[in-house]
């Protein structure tokens, strides 16, 4: 073999292998671009639910160790009085209700027979 071929063979190894580095390097490029265009659309939608759970986040519950028993026991009474009222202004409402069903003057308009 001559000493060109040679020389002709590692030019052509070296031209294969820079092509080979430019392709795949420009693949890679391209992977990068569209993984930040995704990692762009992941985070508008992360900070879209985020602040739909920071929306529909509810309150955590008042801990009643570090509150101490004159504020939980307050708490207590104010929402068992809370809870008294609610219960007698439906039974207000209920009997309201009944009262003005039963009344006599409810049935006079009525035709038909029973």
């Amino acid at each position: 073999m001559q000493w060109w071929s040679w020389i002709v063979i590692w030019l052509v190894l070296a031209l294969a292998l820079v092509g080979t580095i430019g392709y795949f390097g420009w693949r890679l490029f391209r992977k990068g671009i569209a993984v930040v265009e995704e990692l762009e659309r992941l985070t508008d939608k992360i900070d879209l639910l985020q602040r739909n759970v920071d929306e529909l986040a509810s309150d955590s519950p008042p801990n009643a160790i570090l509150d101490g028993y004159s504020a939980v026991a307050n708490r207590r009474d104010r929402e068992r009085d809370r809870r008294a009222t609610m219960r007698q202004l439906r039974r207000d409402t209920r009997l309201a209700r009944g009262r003005l069903i039963t009344a006599p003057h409810a049935w006079e308009g009525r035709t038909d027979a029973r």
